[in-house]
């Protein structure tokens, strides 16, 4: 009996150990994925109007689609839902203007993590 115990608790430890290095990677790869998303201003004309400029983001990676989540803040409220979409290598999205109704807007990244063309089709539909 003292066997089949051991064996049982030396299959879960394993187990265990593996699930965790598997988990281990994936964060670093979420956390490798951050360093590749970028937040800059340009002039826009319809921003001007309003006192700021168009936010974008940009993903400087050269090869790996990167999967978003974004929050976005007015007011320096957090704004109900959360923007999640992909972003090509090395391309940018607009995102609004940093000034609406004489208050702040902004963005920040809740997370980034490489995603593939395939698992992009399969969570958003067609990506052109």
């Amino acid at each position: 009996m003292l066997t089949k115990l051991s064996t049982a608790s030396l299959f879960v430890f394993t187990g265990g150990l593996f699930c965790l290095a598997n988990s281990s990677v994936l964060m670093a790869e979420a956390n490798e994925a951050t360093h590749y998303i970028e937040f800059y201003e340009e002039w826009d004309e319809d921003c001007e109007e309003k006192g700021g400029a168009r936010v974008f983001v940009k993903n400087t990676h050269q090869t790996h689609i990167i999967d978003l989540q974004l929050d976005r803040y007015f007011y320096d409220v957090r704004q109900a839902g959360i923007s999640m979409f992909p972003l090509k290598p090395d391309t940018s999205q607009a995102l609004g203007c940093s000034r609406v109704f004489d208050a702040e807007q902004r963005w920040e990244l809740v997370a980034a993590m490489y995603i593939s063309p395939s698992a992009v089709k399969e969570r958003y539909g067609n990506f052109e």
